[in-house]
């Protein structure tokens, strides 16, 4: 994904925690990905062999199982946000490949096996194959010249590698190896796919961009129930995301209105809030809608329209100079909206 200085940093643990809590919301699918399914996922995807664009990227996470059925955001803003921070999501995980890969490791949960804690695979493998599946064609010389960096994603990522699983009794001391087996993969698949790309562009040749929605094969596919480690209340966050369905496409989904290029990110002293700018035009009712979205997701949305996008503007700077930022998070002015 193109790099924006917006998202470059690392997702904070409360970002990562909101991204989760969006993902396990009503306003997704039961078949959503999770963050650690995602991370399987863009790992995959990141160290492939070609482009993929996130017109073919983003139905696979909204929806693993089909890709069809499209999230529900509370607000283009919101929509911005929870995109946002799969882009963040996305560059760490780069970063951590292509400059300190040493420190990579994936984010695995755990559970309790005959009184010892083990690592949970599924969901991050699964991830991972259907990264695979996206451009398999592309993936499978690789899978065929070292078939041994894909045992444990296949083990645990497909649904002939869960039946293999089943019929083996792999020792206490096998399975205590697999964490460090699937990091040496993952990290031998990277840097395959990295040199052969860089064999590509010293012959003047660039790899190929997916831009369209590849179905994986259903023999790769196996739906396991979502680990929900701490048992969150869903009623909880509905309404902090579900409000109703936008158009189908996934791109409306992406930016389901038109930002304003005004629309910014303003910080004071270490608090930083989004500003969003986006323009509407509902029937009689046209001008710019002002929203601002704080750290945590909190958004305050003004109720009048603005005649232009930079008196939008001025209002957000009006109200932070005036009253300070932390009159737009949390408590909102009396003139806006929480939502």
């Amino acid at each position: 994904m193109k790099s924006d200085p917006e998202f470059d940093e690392a997702l904070t643990d409360e970002e990562l925690d909101f991204l989760e809590q969006f993902l396990s919301s009503d306003a997704v699918c039961d078949d959503a990905m999770d963050v650690v399914m995602l991370h399987g996922f863009l790992t995959a995807i990141i160290s492939g062999p070609n482009m993929i664009m996130p017109s073919a990227i983003l139905p696979w996470v909204w929806d693993a199982r089909q890709a069809t059925r499209q999230p529900r955001f509370l607000s283009p803003g919101r929509a911005r946000k929870i995109t946002g921070l799969i882009v963040q999501y996305w560059n760490d995980i780069n970063r951590t490949l292509n400059e300190c890969p040493d420190l990579f490791e994936p984010p695995l949960y755990t559970t309790e096996w005959k009184g010892e804690e083990i690592f949970i695979f599924d969901e991050w493998c699964e991830g991972y194959c259907k990264g695979i599946d996206i451009d398999r064609k592309a993936w499978e010389p690789l899978m065929e010249l070292h078939p041994s960096w894909f045992n444990v994603i296949l083990l645990y990522g497909t649904a002939a590698g869960y039946e293999d699983l089943m019929q083996r009794d792999y020792t206490t001391g096998q399975r205590r190896s697999f964490p460090n087996l699937l990091k040496v993969s993952v990290l031998n698949i990277h840097r395959y796919w990295c040199e052969d790309r860089r064999k590509l562009m010293e012959r003047g040749e660039r790899p190929h961009i997916v831009s369209v929605i590849s179905r994986p094969k259903a023999a790769t596919n196996r739906q396991t129930g979502r680990s929900n480690l701490d048992e969150q209340n869903e009623e909880e966050y509905e309404e902090l995301f579900l409000v109703g369905s936008l158009d189908p496409s996934t791109e409306d989904a992406f930016n389901p209105l038109e930002l304003s290029p005004l629309s910014t990110r303003v910080t004071r002293g270490d608090t930083s809030v989004d500003v969003h700018i986006y323009q509407s035009e509902n029937g009689s009712c046209k001008g710019w809608i002002l929203e601002i979205i704080d750290s945590f997701g909190t958004s305050a949305v003004w109720e009048e329209l603005f005649p232009t996008d930079s008196a939008a503007l001025a209002e957000a700077f009006n109200e932070i100079d005036e009253h300070g930022i932390g009159s737009v998070m949390g408590d909102v002015p009396a003139h806006a909206t929480k939502h």
